[in-house]
């Protein structure tokens, strides 16, 4: 009896977090706060995986419609979502602690630069402003639903609908940011439509190596498998390569196995991809797998029982 009402004291305390009055602003603290991801754009190629890209990219998957609108800037890029995903990281962090949270969040330009592994050299925080100025420009329009209950519509918006940009001393050092979320992202945040990734996923340089990541995490997460055609792989990833060059680059990224959580092997049979887990359950199911017989399965299930080189 107790147990229920300790649960049913919880859910009230959850609900009314969500049901009460924003904050006007939320001003992220230094506290350490584990990364998330957003499950939505996990799932669907929103952001470019190549800087520069100028084209409208018009997507539609299992009846979900996706329509992004670069600015003169180009497309907001795989990277520049490391600034969402800190803001929705902290987010989820105060959320978690009882606390109230905003749409705008405040937080330092170095601790942002920090939390996503960038450079704070003085070239680390103009790059950032222009990541700023690239997810302000870059327009989607979607059916994708978010937020509990989930509301399907049609809507444009921009990745982010404002930041501000506070300066300080004779060579207007950035110091502050103030980071205005889209209610897509808010929404789904506020519902915990987000899942903890590896920290290492930061340190990836290679925008499509950071979506083979985002896709093996929401499909395999902590199971042990998960296989995709190349062409489906490719439609999710984004890319805009002829097929033989995307294939040559998920080759070259599967040989390298740097993947933070996952291996990646490629197979010839069926021009198809199958991610494993760097953990037992991704061993168990290449031990029953008949992609186990082959010499670079072979190798992999050796990386995965010796972790520290693995990584």
């Amino acid at each position: 009896m107790k147990a229920k009402s300790k649960e049913k004291a919880e859910t009230q305390d959850i609900s009314e977090l969500l049901t009460s009055p924003q904050l006007d602003l939320f001003i992220a603290t230094g506290r350490a706060a584990s990364p998330k991801d957003e499950l939505a754009t996990m799932e669907h190629p929103v952001y470019a995986i190549e800087d520069g890209d100028q084209r409208i990219l018009s997507y539609e998957h299992n009846g979900q419609t996706l329509e992004v609108t670069p600015s003169v800037k180009g497309r907001a890029t795989i990277h520049d979502k490391d600034i969402v995903l800190c803001c929705v990281s902290k987010l989820v962090d105060a959320i978690n602690h009882g606390q109230a949270v905003s749409r705008t969040v405040s937080i330092t330009a170095h601790d942002l630069l920090k939390f996503t592994n960038r450079s704070t050299s003085g070239r680390g925080y103009y790059l950032l402003e222009q990541a700023l100025d690239r997810l302000a420009g870059t327009r989607i329009k979607t059916s994708i639903a978010t937020g509990k209950p989930a509301r399907r519509r049609t809507k444009a918006f921009g990745l982010i609908d404002a930041y501000e940009a506070v300066t300080r001393g004779p060579e207007n050092r950035l110091e502050e940011l103030r980071i205005t979320l889209s209610e897509f992202t808010f929404d789904a945040t506020l519902a915990l439509e987000v899942l903890s990734i590896d920290p290492d996923y930061f340190k990836l340089r290679k925008g499509t190596e950071k979506r083979l990541y985002e896709l093996a995490r929401k499909h395999c997460g902590d199971q042990g498998r998960w296989k995709i055609g190349l062409d489906l792989l490719q439609k999710k990833v984004g890319s805009r390569q002829p097929l033989f060059k995307f294939r040559a680059a998920v080759r070259a990224i599967s040989e390298a196995n740097t993947l933070p959580s996952y291996h990646i092997v490629f197979l010839h049979t069926d021009d198809s991809v199958v991610f494993y887990g760097r953990n037992e359950a991704g061993l168990s199911a290449m031990q029953v797998d008949a992609i186990a017989k082959t010499p670079a399965t072979r190798s992999r299930r050796k990386a995965i029982r010796e972790p520290d080189n693995a990584s």
